[in-house]
């Protein structure tokens, strides 16, 4: 009887490190692996000729917590396959631009004469690309961006230079490196990233995970608190610029204010972060604030992109009232 109850155990624990193999394999195969099998199945009890160093990369996954007797439970299994379905939902592949580092709502007009880029949105019609800045003080390009769409596009020069719009929507992360199409253009694979909630950290960080998550959770009422001060300095700012004439063009603030639509409400604070971080560092340009808009979308916490966002206002706000000038 005992023998029966151990190779019963025995086949269930097989069992559960065949799907993990299964799903780490589809995972694979779907291009989004970013971490080694092997730390994967770590702790997961491997069926003898397995090799546990397995050389592959699988991405974005993470045990769950093992069951006492050693294995993973139904509801372990049930949560992994969930995280992949939700990882894989968040997955795209995007014609890639790299001209300015564009937060969500913001809108840039420019002139284009680069041939590929022309012949995407005059010709095959593209009206979506990953939009990529430069860090200012890395000289590097930045690996979070916005999805942007093509609003508008008109002929400056026949089959020269074209006018385009674009407004940018939602934030990604690069993965990997880009690449050329057979038509020659620069593709790259990113994920969606939610805007609301901390990203997990690397494979290895179990403790570090849980730690953070219960830091982020008792930082929740003060995130709302940062986010309401926003509101009385986005006041201040806006009424310096127009009283100290930095507007470089006529009405501009009342005009970014119209792209930008109201201000995200509390209980959305990082959207609110972006938010402002995107009135201080407009497109066209004030010329009266710190860049901060990398650092706004590369932030991988909450918290540290509302500081990011209400650092970049005060000290605004100070060059603008001359307490403290920037340049």
């Amino acid at each position: 009887k005992r023998s029966r109850e151990a190779q019963s155990e025995g086949q269930r624990k097989m069992s559960h490190t065949t799907v993990l193999l299964l799903l780490a394999g589809a995972v694979y195969a779907n291009g989004f692996a970013t971490t080694p099998l092997s730390g994967m199945l770590r702790r997961t009890v491997m069926p003898r000729g397995v090799c546990s160093r397995t050389p592959c990369r699988a991405g974005g996954l993470r045990m769950a917590a093992e069951s006492e007797e050693g294995g993973l439970s139904d509801e372990d299994l049930a949560g992994l396959m969930g995280r992949v379905a939700k990882a894989k939902d968040n997955l795209d592949e995007l014609p890639i631009l790299i001209v300015d580092a564009m937060l969500p709502r913001q809108r840039l007009k420019f002139q284009a004469e680069d041939k590929p880029f022309v012949r995407q949105v005059m010709e095959e019609g593209v009206k979506e690309f990953g939009m990529l800045g430069v860090d200012p003080f890395r000289k590097q390009v930045c690996i979070y961006g916005s999805v942007v769409d093509v609003t508008d596009s008109s002929w400056l020069i026949e089959d020269i230079t074209m006018n385009v719009e674009m407004v940018a929507r939602k934030r990604f992360k690069l993965l990997g490196d880009p690449w050329q199409d057979p038509k020659g253009h620069h593709m790259c694979r990113v994920m969606y990233v939610d805007d609301e909630v901390d990203e997990e950290l690397e494979e290895g960080g179990d403790a570090a995970q849980a730690i953070a998550k219960r830091v982020e959770e008792a930082d929740a009422e003060a995130n709302i608190q940062v986010a309401k001060e926003l509101e009385g300095l986005v006041s201040q700012w806006k009424a310096l610029v127009v009283e100290t004439g930095r507007e470089r063009e006529p009405s501009q603030i009342e005009n970014i204010l119209k792209d930008l639509g109201e201000m995200p409400p509390v209980t959305s604070p990082r959207d609110r972060a972006m938010w402002v971080a995107a009135l201080i560092n407009p497109l066209p340009a004030l010329g009266v604030s710190l860049e901060i808009r990398p650092a706004v979308l590369s932030s991988p916490s909450v918290s540290g992109c509302l500081q990011i966002a209400k650092e970049g206002i005060v000290t605004s706000i100070a060059h603008l009232d001359g307490t403290r000038p920037l340049w």
